[in-house]
């Protein structure tokens, strides 16, 4: 009995426990001396999640929702038009805590710091 009422204590502990399902993976790309050279990132985008013709909106939407705001300059160094067929995704400059929340977002395949897709795509 003691048992049972003991395991019944500790329900509400791991209701108010938050809940992270996965991070999406991040894939660090350094120079020599460890340091992410370029502070840009690639999000990679899960086919058939996220409208190519709304990422801004999607981005938005995601991180708005945890009180994150996409400044002028991030606004600035987001890449959002290439073509799904060559890459589903965005890259930008982002801050460690919405790395954070993208990376939970079940949309997102994985991130890559250190890249630049302008290199890629033009």
């Amino acid at each position: 009995m003691f048992i049972y009422t003991a395991a019944l204590a500790l329900v509400p502990l791991s209701l108010a426990a938050p809940v992270v399902d996965r991070l999406a993976p991040i894939f660090r790309a350094a120079d020599v001396s460890g340091r992410n050279t370029t502070g840009g990132y690639i999000v990679s985008i899960k086919s058939n999640t996220v409208d190519p013709r709304n990422r801004l909106q999607w981005l938005s939407k995601v991180l708005g929702a945890q009180g994150i705001t996409i400044d002028d300059d991030t606004t600035q160094s987001l890449a959002l038009d290439w073509s799904e067929s060559i890459f589903n995704g965005i890259s930008g400059t982002f801050s460690t805590e919405a790395l954070n929340v993208l990376r939970q977002q079940p949309e997102v395949a994985w991130v890559e710091e250190g890249s630049s897709l302008s290199l890629i795509v033009g």
